[in-house]
């Protein structure tokens, strides 16, 4: 029986046995360049989204706009959400210890897990005082209400501009992305309900801009909190298909069978993969080993792999079936 575990920046060159790889060279540098490159991106928005939630906080007190206030609230959870990911992404640069040997990685699933949730929270705060101003209108400052909003709308596209580019490859960033796509969609909004009182004299629209803000804030943090589950529930990694992965297998030669094949992500981009191989001829293991390895790497995209050879099937090969 023959185990092999492979790490990013192995190369399939060398031939062992037993190959730990690790992220030395062009690799290393570029997930660490990759990394810093992410907390830069989330300090600048972190610094324009804290400065513009005083701003409309200030605003909407003046103005008496429940949007603004609405606005400004979405923009208090978006700066605690791009702190989150600011702590999150230097815990995941943590190196792995003998109590987390697989380091701290999934503290940024964490992090987006707890960012969805606020948003859920913020989502009941904010319908209570929606109900409120149903029943009790307040008039509201139409045209320092646009100001503001419009202030705030171009802070947003700043800090989405600034996200974006980093948002497909980190589920953390991808949260903080949401929260300011949101929260623009909500300055949109409150600029229309502002143009509406300035024209029309009707304040309801604010009320009703700010239930929009509630409905954009729920659909937007929905998404995120099933995919934070997903890989919490140790979930098949997005775009990888399992039958794709053991026919490759399978296609080996010297491979006759797959079993235990498992796939989960530790956080976005790094997914783990693990199986047992069945490889009747003793001198076709290791190379089998070997290849399977560099295919989880190279076609799948699989950042840990651990490969366990059999040269028959074992009914007690895995250890949800030991005594």
């Amino acid at each position: 029986m023959g185990h092999h575990h492979d790490h990013a920046g192995h190369s399939c060159g060398h031939d062992h046995s037993h190959d730990h790889g690790h992220d030395h060279g062009g690799a290393g540098h570029s997930h660490h360049h990759g990394a810093g490159a992410h907390r830069t991106a989330i300090t600048w928005a972190f610094f324009i989204t804290s400065g513009f939630m005083v701003l409309e906080a200030a605003g909407g007190l003046l103005t008496g706009s429940m949007a603004l206030l609405s606005d400004a609230m979405h923009m208090l959870t978006d700066a605690a959400a791009l702190g989150m990911s600011f702590i999150a992404s230097r815990l995941a640069t943590l190196k792995p210890d003998s109590k987390r040997t697989y380091g701290y990685r999934r503290a940024e699933v964490v992090a987006a897990l707890a960012n969805a949730t606020l948003l859920w929270l913020l989502c009941g705060f904010m319908l209570r005082e929606v109900w409120e101003r149903f029943h009790n209108p307040v008039p509201v400052l139409s045209v320092p209400m646009l100001a503001i909003a419009f202030a705030g709308l171009l802070a947003n596209l700043a800090c989405a501009w600034i996200l974006h580019r980093h948002s497909a490859e980190n589920i953390n960033i991808r949260g903080a992305f949401l929260h300011v796509l949101s929260d623009l969609a909500g300055s949109v909004a409150a600029i229309v309900a502002g143009a509406v009182i300035y024209f029309t004299g009707w304040y309801t629209a604010d009320t009703i801009v700010s239930v929009l803000i509630i409905a954009l804030i729920l659909f937007s943090s929905t998404r995120l909190l099933m995919e934070a589950f997903h890989i919490l529930m140790e979930g098949t990694p997005r775009g990888l298909s399992m039958k794709a992965v053991e026919k490759a297998l399978l296609d080996i030669d010297g491979v006759s069978g797959v079993h235990e094949l498992h796939a989960w992500s530790l956080s976005s981009g790094f997914n783990a993969l693990t199986a047992h191989l069945i490889v009747k001829d003793p001198a076709r293991q290791q190379p089998a080993l070997k290849e399977a390895s560099c295919l989880a790497s190279e076609k799948f995209g699989i950042r840990h792999s651990v490969f366990q050879v059999e040269s028959e099937l074992r009914k007690d090969s895995s250890c949800d079936t030991c005594c």
